[in-house]
């Protein structure tokens, strides 16, 4: 070969036509040869002149990279893996350097299997296990055709179950049965053209709780990163009968612009973090959170979870970011059965609806239902009495049979309802600070706080469920002009209010719990903090634009100026949420009486009426007004604020 080598590069020592075929063909490879790296030629190491040419790029600085391996920046600035698992990586600092990483990673997709080969060998190969990060190296470094090969058979065939062409974001509304789902929960859905989406698998990622676990342990543990988080998959009907049906939740679809080639990338790299163990946090580390990780893999350069939510990611956020990132092609509306029922029956005659009740509970036959109603009528009737049946927890399956077939003997097509809501991501951001000014027993104050997330009753409605409000960790100082100091007011460590109308086909309980720390006062003492729990549950009706409620409350307080160091009470709430329009702007107002009588520890009842009222300026601004007065029996406390409220 050499001496062929050295007749081609004299040039003149040969004619040109004395050539042969073969001399061609060997010339030809020692062409090819020629542009391959000289350590190939030489049967070096391949993956060393990768890992410098990638560390000359700073291929393990760049976001995809970082995104591969779900890098983000600590408390101190330093970037650290959140996946919390050794089979995550191949090198022994790769949760925490990303270069080393990178180098392993490159090492051990040029590594030879042995001679053997066997199938256990081959799925614990890199080239196996980190398809995505191959995938995008190679992107970068254009190394594949040297690999060595190896047949990830199970992977593949993994892969081509999902053979999704759509992806598509899901929300569910809030749920406060679950404090997991209380700021609602997202999940994808994988699409195949021509398939049913009842039958598509979807994604999901929660918390592995012990169902042992009391509802104070599940937070606590969910809070400080006590579970770990699992991905999930189940068919999409699964995933509405748990969500629409049984706990009556709205579901947002979203629908994604992501190419071929991102769902492929997204694919791939839902291969690598199967299995893996992440710490789950509530907050922050949460089902939202981590399907952005997802996405952001899926989509060079928008890095949604690497920038955004230092702090913590709420769902309906997160569902805001893909919409600014531009992820979102369109968007679908699924109500709950009972919202699905309402939106039915506000679109039908009233004759049709009393009918349809009137069925239901029976005081009214299938058969005499001709006597007062068309066809037309009838038709519409007859199919909210199904919805009505099938939302019921026990169904009268005989019964529903017999409005099926009813139903099924008229020859009439009904209007098509359209059901419709205001999406989750128009409402207001969930942080919120406020400035305000007000008087307390003839003292004036100035006051600021704070609030990390979510919703109250007064603050803007638009995007969230009539009657439900959330407050995590509000607290608030204020500065009295006599005093002269900036003062803790009082905390709202954790508050959760849940005022749902009683309707003809369902009658869900209302609910209030509420955590906090409040300044009291006392006849022979200084205002001092007192720990105040209260709990309670009742019912509400609406009537016309107004939503009343009553609940029987239970509340006890704590500090040591109490007699016995507590304050235990019984008593009543009573009250209303009324949001209306005046020359245009949107305006909620709350207005609560609560009696309580007095059951141990601290001496004399309680009674105090709140009174508040905001005006929406902005989606994110808004100006409030709130009054209460409150009587200790031997005390009598009024006081009267106005704040200017922002939201980020």
């Amino acid at each position: 070969m050499v001496g062929i080598l050295q007749n081609y590069c004299r040039g003149g020592n040969r004619n040109i036509a004395s050539i042969t075929r073969k001399d061609m063909i060997i010339g030809l490879l020692l062409g090819l040869l020629s542009f391959l790296p000289i350590n190939a030629m030489a049967g070096a190491d391949l993956s060393a002149s990768y890992i410098q040419r990638a560390k000359t790029l700073k291929l393990a600085q760049q976001s995809a990279w970082l995104n591969l391996l779900h890098y983000k920046s600590n408390a101190w600035g330093s970037l650290l893996s959140q996946a919390d698992d050794a089979k995550f990586f191949m090198a022994e600092t790769g949760a925490e350097n990303a270069q080393a990483e990178l180098a392993a990673n490159l090492r051990g997709f040029f590594s030879e299997l042995d001679a053997q080969g066997s199938t256990a060998q081959i799925k614990k190969h890199p080239q196996c296990r980190f398809p995505a990060r191959l995938h995008w190296l190679n992107q970068q470094l254009g190394f594949a055709d040297l690999l060595p090969k190896v047949d990830c058979a199970k992977f593949h065939e993994w892969q081509q179950q999902w053979n999704a062409t759509q992806i598509t974001l899901l929300f569910p509304s809030m749920y406060l049965g679950n404090p997991a789902s209380m700021f609602g929960h997202t999940f994808i859905r994988f699409d195949t053209q021509g398939k049913s989406q009842l039958l598509s698998p979807t994604l999901s990622y929660a918390a592995a709780s012990d169902e042992n676990d009391s509802l104070i342990v599940f937070s606590l543990k969910g809070i400080f990163g006590g579970y770990a988080g699992r991905f999930s998959m189940q068919p999409y009907y699964e995933t509405l009968r748990e969500y629409s049906d049984i706990e009556q939740r709205d579901i947002w679809e979203y629908k994604l612009n992501l190419t071929p080639a991102e769902t492929a990338q997204l694919i791939r790299h839902l291969w690598e973090v199967s299995g893996v163990h992440f710490d789950y946090f509530f907050l922050r580390e949460n089902c939202a959170f981590r399907l952005l990780a997802l996405l952001d893999v899926a989509r060079e350069g928008i890095d949604m979870s690497l920038t955004t939510h230092p702090i913590y990611a709420i769902p309906v956020d997160t569902v805001r970011d893909i919409q600014q990132a531009g992820l979102v092609e369109d968007k679908k509306y699924r109500p709950a059965t009972h919202n699905k029922i309402k939106q039915m029956a506000e679109q039908m005659s009233l004759s049709s609806r009393s009918a349809a009740f009137s069925i239901v509970d029976q005081s009214l036959s299938i058969k005499d239902l001709s006597i007062n109603l068309n066809e037309f009528q009838q038709a519409e009737t007859l199919e909210l009495v199904n919805e009505i049946l099938g939302q019921e927890k026990v169904v009268n399956q005989q019964f529903q049979m017999q409005v099926l077939s009813a139903r099924s003997q008229l020859p009439v097509k009904t209007s098509e309802v359209k059901f419709s809501a205001i999406s989750p991501e128009t409402s207001h951001d969930s942080a919120r600070w406020n400035i305000g000014l007000g008087e307390y027993e003839n003292q004036q104050f100035y006051e600021i706080g704070l609030r990390l997330n979510f919703h109250d009753a007064l603050d803007p409605a638009r995007g969230f469920p009539e009657g439900v409000s959330i407050n995590i960790l509000e607290p608030q100082f204020r500065w009295y002009e006599d005093a002269e100091q900036l003062k803790l007011e009082n905390i709202d460590i954790f508050s959760m209010q849940s005022i749902s109308a009683i309707e003809k086909w369902s009658s869900p309980i209302s609910k209030k719990i509420s955590l906090q720390i409040n300044k009291r006062n006392f006849i022979n003492a200084d205002r001092e903090h007192v720990f105040e729990a209260q709990l309670a549950a009742g019912y509400a009706k609406k009537i016309q634009s107004i939503l009343f409620y009553g609940l029987l409350n239970g509340r006890l307080d704590y500090a040591s100026v109490l007699d016995n160091n507590h304050a235990s009470y019984a008593g009543l709430d009573v009250g209303f949420i009324w949001g209306f329009n005046v020359f245009g702007i949107n305006v909620q107002s709350q207005f609560v009486a609560q009696n309580f009588q007095r059951l141990s520890g601290e001496q004399g009842d309680l009674q105090s009426i709140q009174f508040g009222l905001q005006f929406d300026v902005t989606r994110d601004s808004g100006l409030r007004m709130e009054y209460k007065k409150e009587d200790y029996s031997v005390l009598e406390i009024e006081e009267i604020k106005l704040s200017y409220l922002s939201y980020f």
